[in-house]
């Protein structure tokens, strides 16, 4: 459980903009002069669809819980929220079509907590100039669908850094850009296990030092589809790996352009049926486009190539 909510039952605030200090108080009105000393005070205030300003930096939660579209802006200051046990750090679980906003957070798991996001539902989650590090699950995990934002985020030492899947007929999407990834079980994880397609694109994003560097994947009826742009995936055990389900519908494909796959024991690999017609597991090498795969033991070839539109 998260301190100072009572989950289902969290308050839904009346103002517009709420604010926190580490020289506040939960007392407080979470105004300007009178401001907050946590998130978990201050979203309790702020109505749906509001904004949290963080006013200067601090340690500002050690587990929280978002109900409602809100934005947490901690722009220009180093606003942190830790982990004291196994639980997740934050949990957001919205309406289907609420929007929320983390900005500039850093999520520390102190190598107990469990995932620093986790994500029950959401229409559109925005992460965004954040540092994730040091939990036992992933950095975000957002299992059921929805549209997942990550700009110029760090992530270190979780299971997933960024696990977008649809468990269901809600599909998925991941749009991730100036991004890092690094000593993870996996850099970027897209997949589908039922009835909702999967989509993501990765722009100038690395994921050095991880198990998995980028990895698409269907267990399910629908497709899970990654595309790569100016990408690295660097010194892990597989840069690259595509695995559909064998299914028709089911498949599991990564495109690639102007992208660096090196030093992986295995640079791409590939499983399931035959390549788009049937639950492939494939990557394709776009042309026009320069990739370079080299230094890799095995896999270091593309399945196919493609043609830019």
């Amino acid at each position: 459980m998260c301190l100072g909510l009572a989950g289902v039952g969290q308050a839904i605030g009346n103002v517009p903009r709420a604010f926190v200090s580490i020289n506040g108080s939960d007392t407080n009105p979470c105004s300007a002069v009178q401001p907050c000393r946590s998130f978990n005070q201050a979203l309790t205030v702020v109505q749906p669809g509001g904004e949290i300003v963080v006013q200067n930096s601090g340690g500002y939660s050690t587990g929280f819980t978002i109900t409602q579209g809100v934005t947490i802006d901690a722009t220009g200051v180093n606003a942190s929220a830790i982990s004291t046990s196994a639980t997740d750090l934050c949990t957001i679980n919205t309406g289907p079509g609420d929007r929320v906003v983390l900005r500039g957070i850093s999520f520390h798991g102190a190598s107990v907590g469990g995932n620093a996001i986790a994500v029950t539902q959401v229409g559109s989650l925005y992460v965004e100039h954040c540092s994730i590090a040091e939990f036992t699950g992933d950095g975000v995990h957002m299992p059921f669908g929805g549209s997942l934002w990550v700009t110029d985020t760090d992530v270190r030492k979780c299971q997933s850094a960024l696990l977008v899947e649809s468990n269901g007929a809600v599909a998925s999407n991941l749009v991730a850009q100036d991004s890092r990834f690094a000593e993870c079980v996996d850099g970027i994880r897209l997949g589908t296990v039922s009835t909702g397609l999967s989509t993501g694109s990765a722009t100038n994003c690395t994921a050095s030092a991880c198990t998995n560097g980028f990895i698409a994947f269907s267990q399910g009826s629908n497709g899970a589809v990654l595309t790569l742009s100016n990408c690295r995936a660097i010194g892990g055990s597989t840069g690259l790996a595509a695995m559909g389900s064998g299914s028709p519908g089911g498949g599991a494909l990564i495109f690639i352009l102007n992208c660096v796959v090196m030093d992986n024991n295995v640079g791409i690999f590939t499983s399931g049926g035959t390549p788009l017609s049937g639950g492939p597991g494939a990557v394709f090498g776009t042309n026009p486009g320069t990739n370079l795969i080299a230094n890799n033991p095995t896999g270091g070839t593309t399945s196919t190539s493609a043609t830019l539109q």
